[in-house]
């Protein structure tokens, strides 16, 4: 899959209090625009600052060249208790705060302008022993591929021996077909071994044990 760049163009405003939306770039910590009080409820914990609920919205027109691809929307981290809304329907929601996720977009995006709406609920103080921030605090990335694709972390290669040099690669498909596996002797980029490996079923690995020996590279 392909990885674009999908952090430009946002806006972002406060669901807790009278604020106007603001144009933002992601990574974007909603925290650090709050006032400092008194009567944190999350006091020192996140450096006195009020807490809240934000809402981020972006509006996009999908390119041609786009309107047949598989389609995935990653975010890297939000805080806290993320619900991503496509066009209107609620598409995802993710609890915690800590981790990445991935939204499908095929089913809930149409021809034209496409409407993305993020909520981060970060109202509900006390709720971190540690300075958390809030809102969409890591990038977000559009991932695209063709009908037939290895997803995100599809490939995992594990080191079986050092010496013999033996390594296993696991490629995990979204359909049943081929594979094609290439092990590559470092900066040079001769290929030193070549596996195909087929699957009877989509969304498996095919895994390959591949030995290096003393037989010239093919």
């Amino acid at each position: 899959m392909r990885r674009v760049d999908f952090n430009r163009d946002w806006t972002c405003r406060c669901l807790t209090r009278d604020e106007p939306a603001v144009p933002v770039t992601l990574p974007h910590d909603a925290m650090r625009t709050e006032r400092r009080v008194s009567t944190s409820l999350g006091e020192g914990n996140i450096g006195w600052f009020e807490g809240g609920d934000y809402e981020y919205r972006k509006t996009f027109t999908l390119p041609a060249e786009l309107t047949d691809k598989t389609l995935l929307l990653e975010f890297e981290g939000v805080y806290r208790n993320a619900e991503v809304w496509v066009n209107g329907e609620k598409a995802l929601y993710r609890p915690y705060g800590y981790t990445n996720f991935y939204v499908s977009l095929n089913e809930y995006l149409r021809g034209g302008e496409n409407e993305l709406r993020v909520i981060a609920r970060n109202a509900d103080q006390p709720n971190s022993r540690w300075y958390s921030g809030t809102g969409i605090y890591r990038p977000v990335w559009l991932w695209t591929a063709g009908e037939k694709y290895i997803p995100v972390n599809g490939v995992k290669i594990d080191t079986l021996s050092v010496d013999p040099a033996i390594v296993r690669v696991r490629v995990e498909t979204s359909e049943p077909g081929d594979v094609r596996v290439e092990i590559l002797d470092g900066e040079i980029g001769r290929r030193r071994e070549r596996v195909r490996s087929s699957l009877r079923s989509p969304a498996r690995s095919s895994g390959a044990w591949i030995r290096r020996t003393s037989t010239p590279p093919v």
